[in-house]
């Protein structure tokens, strides 16, 4: 049986349990990111193809998530995620979180969880500082410095009455990924984070956060014998936050610098990439009655560098978002907006898109 149908099958016996008067205290969650493009350069010659105004809807995402309180202290989560692998070969369904967590009687706010689960810096920007998934990736998942989740364990500590004040903690990874889980050498990864709410109890500012990470480890691969560990390691420091005033605005920001060592003699290659945001929300500007209560007017903006270290090489590109988003209803959201991409290199050309994103959640 194809891994694909036997997450199809575990998540269908999921749901059945779900309803069943016996099962534990299970919910049913879903996630989808319906998406339309089109390519806004004049011409782009490939293979001999006239791709200028070339467009297509998409369907980026789909998530399917159970999640089941098994007793006071402890509950399970399994995510899959339906995601198109290749141009010609439809969609593939992978399992994206299957871990167990396990709250501590001794100490309430101490947790471990075990398994395929968050990265929680990822999760953390994700969810709390650009909080929007659906329209893009955060910009250390979109240009593959971390994975979103990976096999390990992690120990978590919340802060403030039911967290409300942030989380801290360290977890222990293979330091592979969910689409790759092999862990190609014996080494593990470390990786110290922090994900703060210090205006947690100011409702002006309650949805300001500010966190931070260290990772430390070794990139996934085959080490040979003549080789050491620490010629081929994976070393990331992350900063990123948000300021919100009264959901009035967002400005927001997310580092991060990565050092990878590229073998024995050979210096490492160091990368950086930052990302500025901002959104300006118009319900609080805005009448009652004003059809325009749930729009926000949204703007990102990217600098990557893969190679910080080299002034020779044209490699840095910058990537800019301008959109408008609303949410008309309760689970549904939406973006019209403008891409553009950037390069050093004058020889390259921008590349230029419109977007319709929309996320719908269950």
């Amino acid at each position: 049986m194809k891994k694909s149908s036997l997450i199809l099958v575990i998540l269908m016996w999921g749901f059945s349990l779900a309803n069943s008067p016996r099962a534990a205290e299970t919910t049913v969650e879903g996630r989808i990111y319906p998406t339309w493009w089109m390519y806004m350069n004049d011409t782009v010659d490939v293979d001999g193809v006239d791709r200028g105004g070339w467009n297509q809807f998409s369907l980026d995402r789909s998530y399917m998530t159970l999640k089941s309180k098994l007793t006071d202290y402890t509950s399970a989560n399994i995510t899959a995620d339906l995601r198109s692998t290749s141009a010609f070969d439809g969609y593939d369904l992978i399992l994206k979180y299957g871990y167990g967590k396990v709250i501590m009687p001794f100490h309430t706010p101490l947790s471990l969880t075990l398994g395929l689960s968050p990265t929680r810096y990822n999760e953390f920007i994700d969810g709390q500082v650009w909080a929007r998934r659906y329209l893009e990736k955060n910009i250390g998942d979109y240009n593959g410095i971390l994975t979103t989740s990976d096999l390990g364990a992690t120990i978590d500590h919340t802060i403030g009455a039911e967290g409300k004040l942030g989380s801290a903690g360290l977890s222990i990874w293979n330091g592979s990924s969910y689409t790759h889980v092999t862990d190609e050498n014996k080494n593990k990864d470390f990786n110290i984070y922090a994900a703060l709410k210090p205006l947690g109890n100011n409702p002006d500012f309650e949805k300001s956060a500010i966190g931070a990470q260290l990772y430390l480890g070794t990139q996934n691969t085959v080490i040979d014998t003549s080789e050491e560990a620490s010629d081929f390691k994976k070393q990331i420091i992350s900063v990123g936050g948000k300021l919100n005033y009264k959901n009035y605005f967002d400005v927001g920001f997310d580092y991060w610098g990565n050092t990878l060592g590229q073998g024995s003699g050979v210096d490492d290659l160091k990368q950086t990439a930052i990302m500025f945001f901002g959104a300006l929300y118009l319900q609080n500007l805005v009448s009652e009655a004003s059809p325009f209560r749930t729009v926000d007017i949204l703007f990102r903006y990217d600098m990557f560098d893969p190679n910080a270290e080299s002034d020779t090489v044209e490699d840095n590109s910058n990537y800019m978002i301008i959109g408008v988003e609303c949410a008309p209803a309760k689970g549904v959201n939406a973006s019209v907006n403008y891409r553009t991409t950037g390069f050093e290199d004058s020889d390259i050309e921008s590349q230029n898109y419109l977007y319709l994103n929309t996320e719908f959640r269950f």
